[in-house]
């Protein structure tokens, strides 16, 4: 289990900072729990040099995935979080899709949604990432310090020096996709948003679904987002 919880966690934090396509998918509902999907497909690169690294340690043959299904599942589950469906894609490819309790305490802090006001605001910030990641164990968070990214870590890094070091630790390559790379995250809402906006990075562009529900479209690119040790909000009403 704990070379598991290393791998997952090594894969989601290297996918973010190593420029791969990420996004995540999150419907919020009036009365009921809230749906999530998250994607991430790595660089043709990372999954090359992650690859090589695990077969050197013997941890992974040609062709398998450096996730186990079975032990997502369960893992996830016994934290109150009801998995719907995990696929594979290649060596580090992960696609999972699952529903999480409107009272969760992962997003108490992340979602704050008022039926009445018809408001959603979504916060990103150390704090909360801080309160997911405690929910590994203390080898997977040794194992995120390793990247240091001010997201992760507090500390105050310009997006410039951060490249730099990435470039530094993990080549110029891998440096060069973070720097042109974009989290998107999508997020459906029961009502007619009539404004948005995001602060401070980022776009948010907004579509109407149906005429009862909103979808908008959030883009924040990568450098920005790991290097920030305040919050990045987004406003729906």
């Amino acid at each position: 289990m704990k070379i598991v919880y290393r791998i997952l966690v090594c894969c989601v934090v290297v996918c973010i900072t190593a420029a791969c396509s990420s996004s995540a998918h999150i419907v919020i509902r009036d009365n009921t729990n809230y749906d999530l999907t998250a994607e991430f497909i790595p660089s043709s690169l990372l999954e090359k040099n992650i690859t090589h690294l695990l077969k050197q340690k013997s941890e992974h043959a040609d062709g398998q995935s450096v996730f186990n299904v079975q032990e997502l599942k369960e893992a996830f589950t016994k934290e109150g979080i009801s998995v719907q469906d995990i696929a594979l894609q290649g060596a580090m490819g992960l696609r999972f899709v699952c529903t999480v309790p409107q009272t969760h305490e992962l997003l108490k802090d992340v979602i704050g949604y008022d039926k009445k006001e018809r408001k959603a605001v979504l916060r990103i910030s150390p704090e909360n990432i801080v309160s997911f990641l405690e929910i590994l164990p203390q080898e997977s968070r040794d194992f995120i310090d390793m990247l240091m990214a001010p997201l992760f870590t507090g500390d105050a890094i310009p997006p410039a020096e951060y490249e730099e070091l990435i470039g530094a630790a993990y080549g110029k390559k891998i440096a060069a996709e973070l720097r042109n790379a974009e989290f998107t995250l999508t997020v459906d809402v029961p009502y007619k948003v009539q404004t948005a906006r995001i602060s401070p990075a980022g776009t948010v562009t907004v579509q109407t679904k149906t005429e009862k529900t909103s979808r908008a479209l959030i883009r924040i690119p990568l450098l920005e987002l790991l290097c920030t040790v305040g919050m990045i909000e987004v406003q729906m009403q």
